[in-house]
């Protein structure tokens, strides 16, 4: 990796962590895509790598509004979701994953836009809980499902709660891909160099938070995640 593919990987991550610390979710729609194009060498492995980090920073910044049962449910379906990625990687090509869930998420997306709410209970909060940890694990990219099923919610109790999700999941994910062998310490130098990017971004985003908390936190995860399914589409088709 040259000098400059790793100084655009810190700037792209940089510009993901501001949004993530803004929303409660989106790092990975701006950076798994864009670092991809840099060089493939930073996904998915270091971008888990440092998911940890911000999400624990985030976990403490927006301690106290957290939704605890709504939590445990998304962790409940995160952790077979982990198991069937880690399994499709060994049998579905990266390609063909990406396709299923941009079309998925565009499908979803338009739904709720048309006015479909779907009810936020057991069933479809461990069911985003499990299609995170799946996409996740696979693409790197975990945010849109369970952003889309909490987007109700008010933006201080949406960040408190989507980020502890993020800090456990991911922190399966690369556990799972480290016993799978996916993950090495070519990897691991890779993902200390995203590392500044993340407290920069984290201290960026802190003003911009009551933008979103004033009842825009839904227009807000909507239109990230068609970014996002978007991004996967074009990604799998070229």
């Amino acid at each position: 990796m040259t000098p400059l593919e790793t100084v655009a990987g810190i700037f792209v991550y940089f510009l993901g962590c501001t949004i993530q610390g803004t929303l409660g979710f989106g790092a990975n729609l701006l950076a798994v895509p864009t670092l991809a194009l840099i060089n493939p060498e930073f996904v998915p492995g270091p971008v888990l790598l440092v998911n940890p980090v911000l999400t624990a920073l985030l976990s403490y910044r927006e301690r106290g509004e957290v939704q605890s049962r709504t939590l445990g449910w998304l962790i409940l379906g995160r952790i077979p979701g982990i198991a069937l990625g880690i399994t499709a990687l060994s049998l579905i090509s990266e390609e063909r994953i990406e396709l299923l869930f941009a079309l998925l998420l565009l499908i979803a997306i338009g739904l709720r836009s048309s006015g479909f709410q779907l009810p936020r209970n057991f069933g479809t909060v461990t069911g985003a809980g499990l299609a995170s940890g799946f996409m996740g694990t696979t693409v790197g990219v975990g945010g849109p499902p369970v952003a889309i099923v909490l987007s109700d919610l008010p933006g201080a109790t949406f960040r408190a709660t989507i980020s502890p999700f993020f800090l456990f999941g991911t922190l399966l994910s690369l556990l799972g891909l480290s016993f799978a062998g996916k993950f090495d310490l070519h990897d691991l130098a890779t993902g200390l160099w995203l590392l500044p990017g993340v407290f920069v971004g984290v201290i960026a985003s802190g003003p911009l938070r009551p933008y979103l908390d004033t009842g825009r936190t839904s227009s807000a995860v909507y239109m990230f995640s068609t970014v996002a399914a978007i991004a996967l589409l074009i990604r799998s088709l070229i």
